[in-house]
């Protein structure tokens, strides 16, 4: 959060050297260069498809640094997330094939998303990865009612045109969501949910609607941890108290960066788990998730061989080697 760093220096709400501001502004300059081609690649890729017949709405990242950050640089972004209109989520091995030809999912993303096993895939557009999702919440499982969302879109000027974008309270709930499967590690999520929520929502809204798609206990313990780390007032719903979301999402691992990612890896899976009736489901997707289809193997791990069990182990057994490895780099760095 570099760039808030530095605004917030410059209006002398905090004091730091020359040397730090300097540093400061070279980051929130370089930020703002980067979200610039952000921009430039989300209005590229929703114009070529309306182009196409197609439609999508942009959230997160870039849709949120021009709503609430009004000051260019001040919010980091990586990718464009765009979200597939119900009328175009059956083309997407169409979409695909035209956006990114040569992509090792290219007749067979449909069929994975139709199963269940995937709820996003990504391209390089522009310059920039595009992460194309059929459900802006992505738990794993399916969300009845996701589709409502359609009914509230707002829209925002992107590179002198505009685009469809989730409306303020689905971006707040697909926040406070998304924080968790984050493991609560990056300051800058804080930051959007305290920023959206300032700006005025529909608070019974959204309450109802978290409560529709079963994540009541989720949006408002999120809430909850943001209020509390940065000490601000929100109407999250006290009432709401689960001993298991709390021991689950541990407030060791909040905001400290990859420690929270690498060292609690996997428990963004218990999001289903932990919703009401949907245990069956959810065990059903982590089956999927442990015993994934050949395609995915082959997308993923193109480099492993023999038969299909032999395959998944191969690159289950590289995953468990890659996080033993990162953890043991951070105890070296003295970081755990």
């Amino acid at each position: 959060m570099a760039g808030l760093a530095f605004e917030a220096a410059r209006q002398g709400h905090i004091e730091i050297d020359s040397e730090a501001r300097h540093q400061l502004a070279g980051v929130k300059l370089a930020g703002a260069a980067h979200n610039s081609n952000v921009e430039r690649a989300a209005q590229g890729v929703v114009t070529e498809l309306r182009s196409r017949g197609w439609d999508g709405a942009v959230f997160k990242g870039i849709a949120t640094a021009k709503r609430w950050y009004p000051e260019p640089g001040t919010r980091p972004t990586a990718d464009v997330d765009l979200l597939l209109s119900p009328s175009t989520r059956d083309d997407v091995d169409d979409l695909l094939a035209h956006f990114a030809p040569s992509h090792g999912l290219v007749g067979k993303a449909q069929r994975l998303f139709d199963a269940g096993h995937i709820q996003s895939v990504d391209f390089m557009w522009d310059g920039i990865w595009i992460d194309v999702h059929s459900d802006p919440i992505k738990v794993g499982i399916e969300l009845p009612g996701i589709d409502q969302l359609w009914q509230r879109m707002d829209t925002v000027e992107l590179d002198g045109a505009e685009v469809l974008v989730l409306d303020a309270e689905a971006s707040l709930l697909q926040a406070a969501v998304h924080l968790q499967k984050d493991r609560f590690s990056r300051l800058h999520a804080f930051a959007d949910i305290a920023r959206i929520a300032a700006a005025g929502v529909d608070w019974d809204w959204i309450q109802w609607f978290a409560t529709d798609l079963g994540l009541r206990i989720h949006f408002n313990e999120a809430l909850r941890v943001v209020a509390e780390a940065l000490s601000i007032d929100l109407p999250y719903d006290r009432s709401v108290r689960s001993r298991l979301w709390r021991a689950i999402w541990s407030e060791r691992t909040q905001l400290r960066g990859d420690i929270g990612l690498t060292r609690k890896v996997r428990t963004h899976y218990w999001i289903p788990m932990t919703m009401p009736g949907r245990r069956l489901d959810a065990v059903k997707w982590w089956s999927r998730v442990v015993v994934p289809p050949a395609d995915i193997v082959e997308y993923m791990h193109p480099d492993t061989s023999g038969p299909y069990p032999l395959r998944v182990l191969q690159y289950r057994s590289r995953l468990a080697r890659e996080r033993h490895r990162r953890n043991q780099d951070q105890r070296s760095e003295g970081v755990v």
